[in-house]
């Protein structure tokens, strides 16, 4: 993938950037030796979007993918567009109830895909990623959100805290997800907030953690498993917010 083309891969990936219009795609690919309806159906957006389809011998997709599972259909299309932290708290502003997401390095591109889809199912209305030690949006980002990525506002971000201070004085409150927290359902939740999430392996950096208004956790009955991984405990946790009301 260049700076100026994203490469997408995936039946799901590939449908929802064709349908949501947002970017200028450049080609589509196919490998001929894996067309079935789902392909074909992509090949009939594609070109009632004008895109030009192209087929490759087998192999191609498999080099240009870097062995990602992409299911015979691989995009070329403009980079996304991402939004300034400004924009997007004006586009949340009026919001009372706004809920947004932080990732606090997550490195995993499986792991940031899951979080975007579990984001945008759930009502994520805006997510920071920050620029270092987090997984840029990258081709295996795109296919683990399985099209989430079209369908999210996806706000990059310098510094983690000094974004958190910044969205505080906007009027946002800040929780983090730590097994040390309050558990969930009984936390005291204040709106419009930002739900940071850490790392797997060592979960909230300490810096972030200081900064955030409470901390709230998960519980669990144990049965042998540590913890949830940073996608399933993001998800399990704005659903629980989302029942909040």
């Amino acid at each position: 993938m260049s700076a100026d083309m994203d490469f997408i891969y995936g039946v799901h990936s590939v449908l929802e950037t064709l349908k949501s219009g947002k970017r200028k795609v450049l080609q589509l690919l196919v490998e001929v030796r894996k067309r079935n309806n789902a392909v074909d159906k992509i090949i009939l957006v594609a070109r009632q979007r004008g895109v030009t389809v192209v087929k490759t011998a087998p192999g191609m997709l498999d080099k240009l993918c870097a062995g990602g599972n992409h299911q015979g259909v691989l995009l070329k299309a403009e980079p996304l567009s991402l939004l300034r932290l400004n924009h997007a708290v004006e586009l949340s502003r009026g919001d009372k109830n706004a809920v947004w997401l932080a990732v606090d390095e997550i490195t995993d591109p499986q792991n940031l895909g899951s979080i975007i889809r579990s984001a945008v199912c759930l009502g994520v209305s805006a997510i920071l990623l920050p620029e270092h030690r987090t997984a840029g949006i990258s081709p295996a980002v795109h296919k683990a959100a399985s099209g989430a990525v079209e369908k999210a506002r996806l706000v990059p971000v310098s510094n983690l805290t000094t974004t958190l201070l910044t969205l505080r004085e906007a009027g946002f409150w800040i929780y983090g997800a730590d097994m040390s927290g309050t558990p969930i359902q009984k936390a005291q939740l204040n709106k419009p907030m930002v739900l940071v999430i850490g790392s797997e392996g060592s979960g909230l950096r300490k810096k972030t953690a200081e900064h955030c208004d409470a901390l709230v956790s998960i519980p669990q009955s144990g049965g042998g498993v540590q913890s949830l991984n940073a996608a399933c405990a993001c998800a399990v946790l704005l659903y629980a917010i989302g029942q909040k009301g």
